[in-house]
């Protein structure tokens, strides 16, 4: 059984990197998957998040780099920052902003893990 099976911790980098971009493709996925069942703004919005997030995967994925872990953060990060407003002023879409804004914490935390402090 490899390093990434059951029970088992991922490895290497390229491994935790892939974990991550898979997470966020789930993601993407459940958001093209509830934007079924919505109407209205929140439709959009699912769509829209849903192509962005495995469209993100897709490019870090390909690119491999850590410049594309960093600049994946800076997107979720902005992502997390922009819901913040959103959540304080609408409080019909509170709820989704809290939610987009734990996503957002969560990918920056995880590909920012990936890079660590780089290379001086």
């Amino acid at each position: 059984m490899s390093r990434a099976g059951l029970g088992g911790r991922l490895g290497t980098r390229g491994q935790r990197a892939l974990a991550v971009e898979l997470l966020r493709a789930g993601i993407g996925i459940a958001h093209l998957l509830g934007a079924r069942r919505a109407l209205g703004r929140p439709a959009v919005l699912g769509r829209v998040l849903g192509v962005r997030q495995l469209g993100q995967a897709g490019l870090v994925l390909r690119a491999g780099t850590a410049d594309a872990h960093t600049v994946s953060a800076l997107v979720d990060a902005t992502h997390g920052v922009t819901m913040v407003p959103l959540a304080l002023i609408d409080r019909q879409s509170r709820r989704f902003a809290v939610r987009q804004l734990w996503i957002a914490t969560l990918l920056t935390v995880l590909e920012v893990a990936l890079v660590g402090r780089g290379q001086r």
